[in-house]
């Protein structure tokens, strides 16, 4: 059996988030189990093909969008299908500027899609399934399904339902798409067209990113609209927990760390927060309560933003790493508060470096479909402090309740706080904070387990 799995970014060649993770974990999860598969990916210009010896097929496929001819030419590793054209991908970035998509978003993801979709129906790539993933490759399934009545059976997957790939109605013609889907049954939404929608009704097989979340986003409050649509073919939907490379992601072999460790070997994690402390000019004796995700409203910032004052006056140092709507209001933080350290250019050494020296990783999201910030956390020794929703649910157990994390239920400020005081107080208690530290790097979170 031969698999691709379609997706705007894929570690080690782009990422900008979790999805790229993602997309990783499962084709090297599915290779370890003898099944035949391969990514598929845009070709960017960040992607350095030399490092990665990406090597022309000599393959190219013609695709015509809004009146205009387009080449992909076709690219490949040992793991991965890379469709290049400079147009659309020769860019500085994946999606666009930080907090600024790319306004022919459309047309470049149309046009990749279109261009996976027509070399496979040309036969000059083959498999037996496509693994779509989130509105950038959400034209596969409807494009296979659609346009060329292929074999090919699909999965979508969303991994978070707030972004959904709205265009104006006239983006069926300018992708050469037949006129029937246009329609309430197909791509249409209030006057608008949703690529992510289209993805759900006419994939085979719609997967989500945790049980909780498949559940949560049939409902009003977590559907963004598309809880009708969500029902309607619930039959076809499953929730499944991600999981994440531990090969990637292990303490042991971190090259990123300045001291390496694993649950037998804690006070080399203790060392890496010495270190960690030392260069930010932080107080090693105080626990230090690490945020590293986006500066966004899912992801909690405003309860952040309306505790920092309180924050500040806590026995406790506070990293937070990230970028996005919220940055500017980070920004002057490291120089207002002695306890707080702020970075709004996400390096990937400095994580890993944050990850082995923080004593607990804050996750006070607002919805998470799934979340990997707090596995990988767990990983590396930090307890995570997480709000009951989505994915944290299903992944951290209050200590209360004979767990190993610190949850909290109602996003106010005032149960936010109880929580980071609840952890000061773990931290206070060193032997009961070193078991938790302990038990959390033996949990199992790998993408084997999906």
């Amino acid at each position: 059996m031969r698999v691709f799995v379609a997706s705007s970014e894929i570690y080690p060649y782009s990422k900008t988030g979790g999805l790229a993770d993602f997309a990783h974990a499962i084709i090297k999860n599915l290779r370890k189990k003898g099944i035949n598969a391969m990514g598929v990916t845009p070709l960017y210009k960040i992607i350095d093909t030399h490092k990665f010896s990406i090597k022309s097929t000599g393959m190219t496929v013609k695709v015509s969008l809004d009146s205009k001819e387009y080449i992909f030419e076709i690219f490949k590793t040992d793991d991965t299908y890379f469709f290049g054209n400079q147009e659309l991908f020769g860019r500085d970035y994946i999606y666009g500027p930080p907090g600024i998509a790319y306004a022919d978003n459309d047309i470049r993801f149309g046009g990749f899609s279109w261009a996976v979709s027509k070399a496979l129906a040309e036969g000059l790539i083959y498999t037996d399934i496509v693994h779509a993933n989130d509105w950038q490759t959400a034209l596969i399934p409807i494009i296979l399904k659609e346009v060329f009545h292929s074999s090919v059976k699909t999965v979508f997957t969303i991994h978070n339902l707030a972004y959904q790939g709205y265009f104006d109605s006239k983006l069926i013609y300018r992708l050469n798409l037949p006129p029937h889907l246009y329609s309430m049954e197909a791509l249409e939404f209030w006057g608008l067209t949703n690529l992510l929608k289209g993805g759900i009704v006419f994939a085979d097989f719609v997967t989500t990113v945790s049980e909780k979340y498949a559940n949560e986003i049939l409902t009003h409050e977590y559907g963004w609209g598309l809880e009708g649509v969500l029902n309607k073919y619930k039959f076809k939907l499953k929730g499944i927990i991600n999981g994440i490379d531990y090969d990637t992601w292990n303490p042991e072999t971190d090259s990123a760390l300045w001291f390496r460790y694993s649950a037998s070997s804690v006070d080399n994690k203790f060392l890496n927060k010495q270190k960690f402390c030392q260069v930010y000019g932080l107080d090693q004796s105080k626990p230090l309560i690490s945020f590293i995700s986006r500066l966004s409203y899912q992801k909690g910032v405003h309860l952040i933003l309306e505790s920092i004052k309180d924050i500040a006056y806590l026995d406790a140092n506070f990293f937070f790493l990230g970028s996005g709507e919220y940055e500017q209001a980070f920004s002057d933080f490291s120089n207002i508060y002695k306890n707080i350290r702020v970075s709004t250019r996400f390096q990937d050494d400095l994580s890993r470096k944050l990850f082995a020296s923080s004593d607990f990783i804050l996750m006070p999201s607002m919805f998470e479909p799934c979340g990997i910030t707090q596995m990988i956390g767990m990983r590396y020794g930090c307890v995570p402090i997480v709000r009951k929703t989505g994915g944290l649910e299903e992944t951290v157990k209050d200590i209360a309740e004979g767990g190993y994390g610190i949850v909290f239920d109602n996003p106010s400020k005032g149960e936010f706080m109880c929580a980071i005081k609840r952890a000061i107080d773990l931290y206070d208690n060193r032997e009961k904070f070193v078991e938790k530290v302990k038990t959390v790097m033996q949990l199992d979170f790998s993408s084997e387990t999906m």
